[in-house]
């Protein structure tokens, strides 16, 4: 994620030939860049590990995404899922991913373009948030937060994405707690209670009006 940043960052660059091209950024495009400059460094330093990837990319109202592995991102619109990503995996929890040891590459990543409107909340997540909470507690979190007058929250992202955090957190500990982890392991004929202990990482943004963007 610190390559793909800097190569972003070259498209608000303007000494950069790339500035020339800002609106004709491609995610999978940035991950592929971006990966192949980590692979050196890991080669370099001997460091082996693999691991899944999200990009997402606004772009007046287009966001465009791509998304390898079991990684997860969301789209709400007046507190109703209107986008949610698929989980990209060889077999159950045994998902795609970017590293030594693994055949997966960047060009495998899922690619999806939406369109969004001022409001729309996007929530990006690693697999602890989604194997914890089902739609309806994401939506239960979030409906806290929401006024009812402008229909939008009415406090900073990341409260919204403390709140997810920390309700997967304890969904993740809860053994007596149904989760979507356990919904999905049971399809699969395995036995499995509760919650899932896994990395929990979340980010959250509000899509304003540009002019909006000083608030």
């Amino acid at each position: 994620m610190h390559y793909a940043y800097l190569e972003l960052e070259k498209y608000d660059n303007v000494d950069d030939e790339k500035f020339y091209q800002y609106n004709e950024v491609d995610p999978v495009d940035i991950l592929r860049t971006s990966y192949e400059q980590c692979i050196r460094d890991c080669t370099m330093e001997g460091i082996i590990g693999s691991s899944t990837a999200l990009i997402a990319i606004l772009r007046e109202d287009e966001l465009r995404i791509a998304n390898l592995g079991d990684c997860g991102i969301s789209i709400i619109r007046r507190n109703d899922f209107t986008f949610r990503s698929e989980e990209q995996q060889h077999s159950f929890n045994f998902p795609y991913q970017l590293g030594t040891g693994s055949f997966d590459t960047p060009q495998d990543a899922q690619r999806y373009t939406i369109k969004v409107q001022c409001g729309d909340i996007v929530i990006l997540g690693s697999d602890g948030i989604f194997d914890n909470l089902f739609e309806e507690d994401i939506l239960e979190e979030i409906d806290r937060f929401f006024c009812p007058r402008t229909g939008t929250p009415s406090v900073h992202p990341q409260m919204i994405s403390e709140a997810l955090a920390y309700r997967a957190k304890n969904a993740s500990e809860d053994l007596n707690n149904p989760s979507p982890f356990q919904s999905r392991a049971m399809q699969e004929g395995l036995y499995y209670l509760g919650g899932k202990k896994d990395d929990i990482s979340v980010l959250v943004g509000i899509v304003t009006d540009s002019k909006d963007f000083s608030n």
